[in-house]
């Protein structure tokens, strides 16, 4: 009895089988395999996951667009990293390099998910007519970084900081530039306080170009160069909540001024703007030959002395401090 039982099992079982070969049976299907064939990411940059890999187009006309989350915080100039290593994957992996390729990355997986421009941080785009990938980044300079630039743009010129227009995925490296100053006994420099938000510059006057004090130092070109640096940094620095110059002549404490953001935008932010049209003024009067240079030249420095004045005046007085050896030009 038990033997025939176990043939009988074994008929309907071979029966089973063959119908589910049968063309009319439904086999159940595998599921999605999971995306995507990941990249080997070189030590030094940042971690990153391909979430989304369409290809399209022939082998000869491979279309080639990528989503990418990061895995880890990452800084502006620490984007390029993972962008120019999703291009080099997209490039090399098949025999036929692609005609068209384009990397998408975002701050997480849940956006490079969802897709689209409005939460994209940085691009790489290589057309079919394009000798080299362009690339975007939207990652912005945190505080430290900004302040940074405020400094070598105020220091050094715009021209150190200036983008390659030509590489704008920076795969060339940058050259890095000497301080002009880099061997001075003297030189500018700044303190961070980040908790604060508060930087504090000091500044020693002198000579263009050299390391030594200016044969003499008068206040209204001091104040001038506190009204230079206080106009860059708020500019500049977006979360920069207080601005502390410290001016030294010949080793001495000359000029300390601190200034607030709100003191800044409502009442110091058209300083210099207002010096600079008064002169643009002057320099017009002298062109048309109402005034001598001489006449105009006194009548302009009357004019800022007035001008830096009423601005300090309506600082705390706590927060100005000028040497008595600076005189105000009359």
């Amino acid at each position: 009895m038990k033997s025939g039982m176990h043939g009988t099992s074994a008929f309907f079982a071979a029966i089973l089988g063959a119908m589910l070969l049968l063309p009319g049976c439904e086999q159940k299907a595998e599921g999605p395999k999971p995306c995507c064939e990941q990249p080997d990411i070189p030590a030094g940059v940042a971690k990153f996951k391909i979430v989304a890999d369409d290809v399209s187009g022939p082998g000869d006309g491979l279309k080639v667009v990528m989503r990418a989350a990061l895995t880890q915080p990452t800084k502006r100039d620490q984007i390029y990293g993972p962008l120019k290593v999703l291009y080099t994957f997209a490039m090399k992996r098949s025999p036929l390099e692609p005609i068209h390729v384009e990397g998408w990355l975002y701050a997480n997986e849940s956006a490079a998910k969802d897709g689209g421009e409005a939460n994209v941080i940085g691009k790489i785009i290589r057309e079919q007519t394009d000798a080299a990938p362009r690339c975007e980044n939207k990652v912005k300079y945190d505080f430290p970084e900004q302040a940074e630039r405020a400094y070598v743009w105020s220091t050094r010129g715009e021209q150190e900081l200036a983008e390659d227009l030509k590489d704008t995925c920076h795969i060339a490296e940058k050259k890095k530039v000497a301080r002009y100053d880099e061997k001075f006994a003297h030189k500018t420099s700044y303190a961070l306080d980040a908790a604060r938000a508060a930087i504090e510059l000091t500044y020693p006057f002198l000579e263009m170009g050299k390391d030594e004090y200016v044969a003499e130092l008068k206040l209204n070109s001091a104040l001038g160069t506190w009204a230079e640096f206080m106009t860059s940094f708020f500019s500049k620095v977006e979360g920069l909540k207080e601005l502390t110059f410290n001016g030294v002549y010949k080793d001495e404490p000359t000029v300390k001024i601190r200034v607030t953001r709100d003191q800044f935008d409502n009442i110091l932010a058209r300083l210099q703007e207002q010096i600079a049209s008064h002169a643009a003024f002057t320099f017009q009067v002298i062109g048309m030959g109402k005034k001598s240079s001489e006449a105009a030249e006194k009548e302009q420095e009357k004019f800022k002395a007035k001008s830096y004045k009423a601005a300090l005046d309506k600082l705390p007085k706590d927060q100005v401090m000028i040497s008595p050896k600076l005189k105000w030009v009359k």
